[in-house]
C-alpha cells in the first residue's frame, strides 16, 4: 500500500510539472511584425482582453530584416509570429513555419491562404490594384472596364502609367496582364500610354485632370476621393490579382500555444475589424466592407497571383516591356 501511494504522489509530482510547464508556455508570446506598430499595438491589446495572462513582445521591423533574423537564428528562433509580411515571402522560408488550422479556418476563402490542408500561413491585409478614372473626363458610359481596354484606341494619349522596371506595383499589372492575355498584349499596352518613372504622376496626373485614365493600387484612388478629386475607381471585369500579406507561426518557437492562440484570434472577424480601421487597409474576408471609399472584397473579382513566380521572371518580363515601350 505504501509503494502504490509513494508511486501516485511520484505520478501527481509529474503532472504538476507538466502542467507548470504548458502554464508558463500560454504565458508569453513574441510577435515579430512587418506591420504599422499602432496596428500591432491595436492587435495586442484586444487579444490581452481575451488572454490576460499571456505577456506579449512585439518587435517591430521590416520584413527582410525579419526574414533575415528568423534565418540566423535557426533552429531555435526566438519569436513565435511573423506578422504581416508578403505571401510569397512565407512561400519562400515556407519550411521554417509550422502548420496550424486556425478555428477560423472556413472563415478565409481558397485564395488568401496557405493551399496546404493545414495551413502554415493565413491572409492578413491584401493591396489590390484597380483603374482610376477621371469623372470629368470620362462619362460613366465610356470608362474602361477590362484590362483589355487599356489598348483601345479611343483612349489613346488618355493613359498614365507607371514603369514596370521602376514600380513594384505596375509590375504586378504587368505580371497580371501578361498572365491573362500573354505577350503579345502586353507588346500593345507598351505602345498605349504614357509612361512615367514614379507610381505616385499617375494617380496625381488623374486627379488634376492631365490624364483621364490610370492604373494603380486601390489606396491612392480611396485617397484621392476622400480629397474630394473627381476621381472613382473600375476594378477590371476580368480580374486583378490576389495578392496579399500574411502572419504564420514561426516553427520551433518559444511559445506554441501562444502562437496557437493568436492564430485563432488573427483570423477571426473581431481582428480583421481592427485591421480594418487602424489603417483603413483592405482585409481578406468578404464579410467586412472595403476601406473607406471602397467595395467590399465580394463585390471584386480576384485572380490568382503566383507571386514567386512573379519574382522569377520579373528581371526578363520588364526588360522586355522597356524595350517594347521603346
Amino acid at each position: 500500500m505504501k509503494k502504490f501511494i509513494i508511486a501516485l504522489l511520484i505520478c501527481a509530482m509529474i503532472v504538476g510539472v507538466a502542467f507548470a510547464q504548458a502554464s508558463k508556455q500560454t504565458r508569453a508570446l513574441i510577435i515579430w511584425s512587418a506591420a504599422a506598430e499602432d496596428e500591432a499595438q491595436a492587435l495586442v491589446a484586444k487579444f490581452n482582453e481575451k488572454y490576460p495572462d499571456i505577456k506579449v513582445s512585439v518587435i517591430r521591423a521590416g520584413s527582410g530584416e525579419l526574414l533575415t533574423r528568423l534565418n540566423a537564428e535557426q533552429p531555435k528562433p526566438q519569436g513565435d509570429i511573423l506578422l504581416g509580411i508578403a505571401k510569397e515571402s512565407f512561400d519562400g522560408a515556407y519550411d521554417l513555419f509550422r502548420a496550424y488550422k486556425s478555428v477560423n479556418h472556413n472563415y478565409l476563402g481558397a485564395d488568401v491562404k496557405d493551399v496546404a490542408a493545414i495551413p502554415k500561413y493565413y491572409g492578413f491585409s491584401m493591396p489590390l490594384q484597380a483603374f482610376m478614372v477621371n469623372t470629368k473626363l470620362l462619362k460613366e458610359a465610356d470608362y474602361p472596364r477590362k484590362w483589355t481596354d487599356l489598348v483601345d484606341p479611343k483612349y489613346k494619349g488618355e493613359i498614365i502609367l507607371a514603369n514596370p522596371a521602376l514600380s513594384g506595383s505596375a509590375y504586378a499589372q504587368l505580371y497580371m496582364t501578361y498572365k491573362l492575355y500573354g505577350e503579345e498584349f502586353t507588346k500593345k499596352l507598351a505602345k498605349a500610354a504614357t509612361f512615367t518613372a514614379s507610381s505616385t504622376v499617375g494617380p496625381e496626373s488623374v486627379a488634376r485632370g492631365e490624364y483621364a485614365i490610370t492604373a494603380t493600387g486601390e489606396g491612392n484612388i480611396a485617397k484621392y476621393i476622400g480629397e474630394g478629386a473627381p476621381v472613382t475607381y473600375v476594378y477590371p471585369e476580368d480580374g486583378t490579382g490576389a495578392r496579399f500579406d500574411a502572419s504564420g507561426i514561426i516553427a520551433k518557437g518559444p511559445n506554441p500555444r501562444s502562437a496557437e492562440l493568436w492564430m485563432d484570434f488573427i483570423t477571426s472577424k473581431e481582428a480583421y475589424t481592427i485591421i480594418l480601421n487602424t489603417r483603413n487597409r483592405r482585409v481578406v474576408v468578404s464579410d467586412l466592407p472595403g476601406p473607406k471609399h471602397l467595395p467590399a472584397l465580394g463585390k471584386i473579382k480576384l485572380i490568382p497571383y503566383d507571386a514567386i513566380e512573379a519574382a522569377e521572371i520579373r528581371e526578363d518580363l520588364s526588360s522586355k516591356f522597356s524595350d517594347w515601350m521603346m
